[in-house]
């Protein structure tokens, strides 16, 4: 009898994660991770990969008009050299990575 108590107890121990009450598309929902503390750059992160993921375009927030000046793009880019952690929106946008060999990888 204890047998059958002790296996009727893990099997229900072990069948409880099974009815969590959140889904993946809660956990990588915006508010969600907002509100357990993920910084935005880890928010964007998996808003682009789920986009990327369902194959749907996602657009990037539009810059201002003051950094398409000439004069302005050129220090952009001088500090963008000098300083690698600054963000030049680039991370994660439109890498065609192909999963099977070609003559061009040579």
């Amino acid at each position: 009898m204890k047998k059958r108590f002790l296996t009727i107890g893990l099997l229900i121990l072990f069948a409880l994660p099974s009815f969590a009450e959140l889904t993946v598309e809660d956990t990588v929902s915006e508010d969600y991770m907002r509100n357990n503390g993920y910084s935005q750059a880890t928010i964007n992160a998996a808003r682009k990969s789920v986009a990327k993921a369902n194959g749907e375009p996602l657009t990037e927030p539009v810059e201002d008009e003051r950094y398409n000046q000439p004069f302005i793009k050129f220090i952009r880019r001088v500090f963008m050299y000098t300083d690698p952690a600054l963000d030049d929106h680039s991370f994660m946008n439109d890498h065609d990575i192909k999963t099977s060999p070609s003559i061009d990888d040579l």
